[in-house]
């Protein structure tokens, strides 16, 4: 529970406990006069004001300063009674209200145990003593307790909900970041490659093409924009078809030979979106780092596998493949990557079976 609520709960304890002693000072301001009055006056007071300040002032300090105004008022509380005779034991549970708030449920059940005990053997000690006011004070202490161990759970439900919404905040920056990573990695890898196509096209016998390519670049810079905004707002979906016909443009702009196998339609529809990723962030990584001639696409009911024929490197984990392991996890989908023995980089996705 934070400081804030804590400090509210506190004043409102210690306004509303006080606020019913005033019938327990008016009663004290007619009794004979004499000493007795005097003292019973002066220690209710100064239980009064103690009890006023300690639920505040406590709240967010260490156990053994909670302990000790625990005592202070029980003391206070025990001379009172002293004073004024055992019929007043319930106002003891006056204190155990700030014990039951402020203490760990076993610590408060604890100095539960100790206050009925003693108010007990004095109840035993006096002779002619009856029962109805220790009675009185396990019934308070009782009702007490129980909403102390209410405050505890709550607090212990508070403590979660904040952590869950902080979970909460922190699984969707992973989202944005990864996505972010998928969009602008493939898009820019693919307007790089277009764009230096274009560049060595302009001034040849292929203006056409140039124009072609340029003319692609616009396109793909404003769907990269489309999709940036979707990605923020949690909407964008991928497509296999679009993955796939997209990967051959790609390939193919930067001159690496490509070939599809494998019919998307096969492939059932909760595993169209994992594999799409997959040939998205495979083949970006084949533009990138491969400076492969050919690559090979191969698609199944429940893997995809993407082969290049370039200088193989390793399979260290990157934010690609991790955000690929992480998009796959949840339906059951493994990733395999590394180099290949003849040559080349494998990356693999497949499934469980069961998952499809």
């Amino acid at each position: 529970m934070g400081l804030g609520v804590g400090r509210r709960w506190g004043i409102a304890i210690g306004v509303f406990f006080t606020v019913m002693l005033g019938p327990v000072a008016v009663d004290t301001w007619h009794a004979p006069p004499g000493p007795r009055r005097v003292t019973a006056l002066v220690l209710l007071v100064a239980y009064a004001i103690a009890y006023l300040v300690a639920p505040t002032a406590m709240w967010s300090r260490g156990l053994a300063a909670k302990l000790t105004a625990v005592a202070g008022l029980l003391v206070l509380a025990t001379g009172y009674v002293t004073v004024r005779g055992l019929p007043w034991l319930p106002i003891i549970g006056y204190a155990f209200a700030v014990a039951a708030v402020l203490l760990p449920i076993r610590w408060a059940a604890g100095v539960a145990a100790v206050v009925l005990t003693g108010a007990a053997i004095a109840t035993v000690a006096v002779p002619n003593t009856p029962w109805e006011s220790w009675t009185t004070l396990l019934i308070i202490v009782v009702d007490l307790l129980l909403v102390g161990m209410l405050m505890t759970s709550n607090k212990a439900l508070f403590q979660a909900r904040h952590e869950l919404a902080a979970r909460a905040v922190s699984d969707e920056r992973t989202r944005v970041a990864r996505d972010l990573h998928d969009v602008l990695g493939h898009t820019l890898t693919t307007l790089t490659v277009k764009s230096a196509l274009a560049q060595r096209l302009i001034g040849t016998d292929q203006a056409d093409r140039a124009s072609n390519e340029l003319a692609d670049l616009e396109q793909l810079s404003r769907q990269a924009l489309v999709e940036l905004r979707a990605t923020v707002s949690g909407y964008r979906q991928v497509s296999l078809d679009a993955e796939l016909a997209g990967a051959r443009i790609a390939l193919e702009a930067g001159q690496i030979g490509v070939r599809v196998t494998g019919d998307p339609a096969a492939v059932p529809a909760q595993l169209r979106e994992p594999l799409a990723y997959v040939v998205r962030e495979g083949v970006t990584n084949v533009l990138r780092h491969s400076a492969a001639t050919s690559c090979e696409i191969l698609l199944f009911a429940d893997a995809v596998e993407i082969l290049d024929d370039g200088r193989g490197g390793d399979a260290t984990p990157g934010n690609g493949l991790t955000g690929l392991r992480q998009r796959l996890a949840p339906v059951g989908g493994f990733l395999t990557a590394g180099p290949v023995d003849s040559g080349g980089f494998r990356l693999r996705a497949s499934f469980a079976a069961g998952t499809s």
